[in-house]
């Protein structure tokens, strides 16, 4: 049973904190392998020809924002995205994610069988054959980085995985376009799109009501969050870019013969403590029902019986180099 692989003095701990950007690193790493099922294939496809058309015989030069514990570069790795020299520089607005980033990255090489020798705290050479990675870890907010003007031009690669619900789109976006070198690329995935689903049904009406005040949270935290994947698909449709592929990416996950993996239990917990205490914690009574439904759905992960469905869009779009 899934109880089984979580220490029940966790099992209601509010783990996926998610306070302008700063997460539990346990989540984060829980939820790779979720990510990994997710990411739309067709888009990652597409990248995959893309980059090397766009980066030539160039040391390809990427830029992550919001990169958490480091789990997009192993993916690209692991992946064979990369397959030759790069710079990989990997941003976050929280100090201790890039801290957990070193420590997460180097047991993945260790396991990998791959070389990662650091120089400080933040610079890093992995050597994956064929690829040769110079690693750099830079806390910096995604506002920071769409102001700066020495950088701009100058990035093949623009990553923000599961993080532009937590960006002002219209002022920050084109900022961080701009990075791009011109034909460079913008890879903005598991952006979320307004529809959150547990299984079974439950009873009554509390669910929906919980589930419309959590995405109305979203919105008073910052307008159009709760629709970030459509607002992405209608921006990244301007003039000066060109939308290459685009496709889902839902978060889908359901019990086999009762169980769960490791990280699906953490996943499924920190997703409905996150949601109680989101509403719990407003000034405004908290919906009807709200610690009945909560018991109930952790009940449910308990015994192996909850499905989740959370819809998500991937996307890949390129700058356009300007008109002669």
């Amino acid at each position: 049973m899934a109880q089984d692989n979580l220490p029940s003095n966790r099992l209601h701990a509010p783990i996926a904190e998610k306070t302008e950007g700063s997460f539990d690193p346990r989540y984060l790493a829980a939820k790779k392998s979720i990510d990994d099922r997710a990411l739309n294939r067709f888009v990652w496809s597409a990248l995959c020809q893309a980059l090397p058309l766009t980066t030539g015989t160039a040391p390809a030069n990427i830029l992550e924002v919001g990169a958490g514990i480091g789990t997009m570069l192993a993916r690209m790795v692991d992946w064979s995205l990369l397959t030759g020299p790069a710079t990989y520089r990997a941003t976050d607005s929280d100090a201790g994610h890039l801290q957990h980033a070193r420590h997460y990255l180097s047991a993945w090489a260790d396991q990998q069988g791959l070389s990662l020798n650091w120089s400080g705290n933040q610079h890093g050479l992995l050597a994956s054959p064929p690829a040769q990675i110079s690693l750099f870890l830079e806390e910096v907010r995604a506002e920071a980085l769409a102001r700066r003007t020495e950088s701009r031009g100058t990035f093949h690669l623009v990553i923000a995985h599961a993080v532009l619900d937590l960006i002002d789109l219209p002022a920050v976006l084109p900022g961080l376009l701009a990075q791009l070198t011109h034909n460079g690329l913008a890879y903005f995935t598991c952006n979320f799109d307004g529809s959150t689903l547990f299984l079974p049904e439950y009873p009554g009406d509390e669910e929906q009501e919980i589930l419309r005040r959590y995405h109305a949270s979203m919105e008073a935290r910052l307008l159009g969050a709760s629709r970030t994947g459509r607002r992405l698909l209608s921006f990244l449709q301007h003039p000066d870019l060109e939308l290459l592929a685009a496709g889902s990416s839902d978060w889908v996950i359901h019990p086999r013969n009762e169980t769960y993996s490791g990280d699906e239990v953490w996943f499924l917990h920190a997703l409905i403590a996150t949601v109680e205490k989101e509403l719990a914690g407003k000034s405004c009574p908290a919906p009807p029902g709200l610690a009945a439904w909560a018991r109930t759905r952790h009940q449910q992960v308990e015994t192996g019986t909850l499905s989740f469905l959370a819809r998500n869009l991937d996307f890949l779009a390129r700058r356009r180099p300007p008109q002669p």
